[in-house]
């Protein structure tokens, strides 16, 4: 702020805010979305409204220059699967098999995944980094970055914020798309090529400090209060506890939990999102046969 002469306003979000509001996010998204990465979101866009009504954010930036680590991680880009997904039946898993087979819907997905990665066209004079770089962009702004751009819209509309993000522009992504993976990725750093474009507008430590994804907390009462939440909805006549697989909760809710989905989603999440998923089916008087 001193370096750019700006006024800044460091705002938290309430633990007990981000449970209470999980079920407005789902109303808002009209899905079960990313629990507190979406909870989160709505109450900063309710703050931010307080004072103004236009606002920027950076979505898209990660997806045109390569910042997320299935762009250069190994074990991530030779996953055969969409890679920002770490465990495909982390969620499906949950429930009863006559409600769902996960293996059905993996193939599906496999499927969807193999075509995309077949329609990625490439030059070739393309390094195989630039070739799987295309292959990480592609799968990025197809699924990864529409999400995002959805969460922030919708958000931000149920404030009635105006949102503005600047590097979701096609001309941008014409720009950069061939560029070579090597310039992209110098030196290791994720986004070099964006972040040597801003030498000299941004200060030396923000400039080239590591990325950080969007924060989710990290704090015990957290998961003590989604758990508790969700095991009086499951106590009460919860359209979940009818398809969930029990055994499988159980296990859940002893386990230590581990990452479900890109960087983002862990335990806690998890659970945070049957709740959501718990809201979404009784708000919309879901039966199933």
């Amino acid at each position: 702020a001193d370096y750019l002469g700006t006024d800044h306003t460091v705002l938290t979000a309430p633990t007990d805010t981000l449970c209470d509001l999980l079920p407005d996010a789902t109303y808002y998204r009209d899905l079960p979305g990313q629990a507190d990465i979406d909870s989160s979101l709505l109450y900063f866009c309710g703050q931010v409204k307080r004072e103004h009504t236009v606002a920027l954010s950076g979505e898209c930036s990660d997806e045109i220059f390569g910042g997320y680590p299935w762009f250069y991680r190994p074990e991530m880009l030779e996953s055969e699967f969409f890679p920002f997904i770490h465990d495909p039946f982390a969620r499906v898993r949950l429930f009863n098999k006559d409600f769902v087979d996960a293996e059905e819907g993996y193939r599906y997905l496999s499927r969807i995944y193999r075509a995309d990665i077949e329609s990625v066209k490439t030059l070739e004079s393309d390094s195989p980094a630039t070739r799987v770089a295309r292959r990480a962009t592609h799968l990025s702004t197809k699924y990864f970055m529409t999400n995002l751009l959805e969460r922030k819209d919708r958000m931000s509309m149920a404030h009635s914020l105006e949102v503005r993000v600047p590097f979701a522009d096609h001309r941008l992504m014409q720009f950069v798309y061939n560029v070579p993976w090597e310039i992209k990725f110098e030196n290791g750093v994720e986004k070099a090529l964006l972040r040597n474009a801003l030498q000299g507008v941004l200060p030396e430590k923000i400039l080239w400090r590591k990325k950080s994804p969007y924060p989710k907390t990290h704090n015990p009462k957290y998961e003590q209060l989604v758990l508790s939440r969700l095991e009086k909805s499951l106590a009460g006549d919860s359209p979940l506890g009818k398809i969930l697989d029990h055994k499988i909760y159980n296990e859940l809710k002893t386990s230590q939990g581990a990452t479900w989905f890109g960087q983002l989603m862990q335990k806690p999440q998890l659970i945070a999102w049957l709740i959501q998923f718990d809201f979404f089916l009784k708000h919309y008087n879901c039966e199933f046969e």
